[in-house]
């Protein structure tokens, strides 16, 4: 599987073209034809966040490119390829899941965990050892006393 975010995403396609000479000298350069997408850098830098749809499920992520392809698709996907411009695609449990699952082993049962869960998880862990080894009483009352 080949995975592509934003610049990657636009190489996949079959050319890139910079008809004003935004990124340099060289107008025009072949993709690795590896997706049906044509890029066109262009001025307006693209900075937004976004949700998008994955195998059925509701997922999110950003981005901040430049340059226009010749698709709607916010994911564009073969058998083996998946382009995108959204950076934090691969954040998305249901992004991780479609990548790995012909990796599976039969009947095992695992759950993919989004990485926002996973940080959040390890942030509680953090905040229980720090209260486990810090006073924090005495750092509440030092910082409230300002003498």
């Amino acid at each position: 599987m080949v995975v592509g975010i934003c610049g990657g995403y636009q190489m996949l396609g079959q050319t890139v073209n910079d008809p004003d000479g935004i990124e340099g000298s060289i107008s025009s350069l072949p993709g690795l034809g590896l997706l049906p997408i044509s890029t066109t850098m262009t001025p307006e830098k693209t900075t937004r966040q976004v949700c998008f749809e994955f195998n059925g499920q509701t997922c999110q992520g950003y981005e901040i490119h430049q340059g226009i392809s010749d698709t709607d698709q916010a994911v564009m996907q073969t058998d083996h390829c998946i382009g995108t411009y959204i950076h934090g695609f691969l954040d998305n449990a249901p992004v991780i899941e479609h990548i790995l699952e012909k990796f599976k082993i039969k009947n095992a049962k695992c759950k993919m965990q989004s990485y926002a869960d996973f940080k959040e998880e390890q942030y509680d862990k953090l905040a229980d050892h720090v209260r486990q080894h810090v006073n924090m009483e005495q750092i509440y009352k030092i910082l409230t006393n300002h003498d």
